[in-house]
């Protein structure tokens, strides 16, 4: 996949209603399938009335496109096995395959959060996450700065000095972001630990208000440090953002809790079966 698949891939995606912000699939967007097909071992085939992704163990994301174009798909891989579906598009397959089952695919669903609720942290629930980020600044020396290509050094820093836990394996993935930080119009922050680069986190917009958070990495066993840093993010995204993707948990239970702890206001659940 090159970077002018994403245009392609994103039109499409805006063309066949895939960025309205209660179906924007943060697995079928061009950002993410750019970023992370080499390492998933996705392969992209982009057309003109839609587009298709295979992975490496043989199993297709559900394509994005034209009625026809799902509906020749789908003729054409009878006996696969479908991923990366949206609730949504069940009744589609049902249409042409009444007997069609679906598994739900918890491991795969994305979590999606309220960007104004995020950058001020009002209410109840809430509670413990401004006792949490509050403590985090009153005991260190901490500041954030936009990432831009005058401390992109500071990002790579960051990321050749994490080590991933169980789910995170994604340094290439996040190594191909920055280092298209331009050409893909990302927007981050850097974290400053006593002057030190310790975290980052960075992203774009994907349609219908939605801004995917594609790379966060961060010094690990400095509590508050991943909060601070996505806080501070948040709070300098445009209005025009109105929710966050930070895409599934992987199935690793350390993450989903930390996802939870945040709050979403929803979830793009996700669902697969044999066509």
């Amino acid at each position: 996949m090159i970077l002018s698949d994403i245009k392609k891939i994103d039109a499409l995606r805006e063309k066949y209603g895939h960025v309205c912000a209660a179906h924007c699939s943060a697995a079928h967007c061009g950002l993410a399938l750019f970023i992370y097909a080499e390492e998933q071992g996705l392969c992209v085939s982009v057309f003109d009335d839609g587009f298709c992704v295979a992975d490496r163990a043989g199993r297709y994301y559900f394509p994005v496109g034209s009625e026809d174009f799902k509906a020749d798909f789908i003729k054409n891989h009878r006996g696969r096995r479908l991923i990366m579906m949206r609730e949504s598009d069940i009744g589609f397959v049902r249409a042409l395959i009444p007997d069609f089952e679906p598994e739900r695919d918890r491991d795969r669903d994305e979590y999606v959060y309220s960007r104004s609720e995020q950058a001020s942290l009002e209410g109840h629930k809430f509670q413990k996450v401004r006792a949490k980020l509050s403590r985090f600044c009153r005991e260190n020396d901490v500041k954030s700065a936009p990432l831009t290509s005058g401390n992109l050094a500071d990002a790579y820093a960051i990321l050749d000095a994490w080590e991933p836990r169980t789910g995170e394996g994604d340094a290439q993935g996040a190594r191909k972001a920055l280092d298209n930080y331009a050409a893909l119009g990302l927007c981050g922050v850097v974290t400053y630990l006593n002057g030190t680069p310790a975290g980052y986190c960075c992203g774009a917009g994907i349609g219908g208000g939605v801004y995917l958070l594609c790379s966060a990495k961060q010094n690990d066993g400095v509590q508050g440090l991943d909060l601070y840093t996505k806080h501070s993010l948040y709070v300098a995204l445009p209005d025009c953002v109105t929710l966050i993707n930070t895409e599934s948990d992987h199935g690793s239970p350390g993450i989903r809790m930390h996802k939870n702890d945040q709050r979403p206001v929803m979830m793009n659940e996700m669902y697969g079966g044999v066509l």
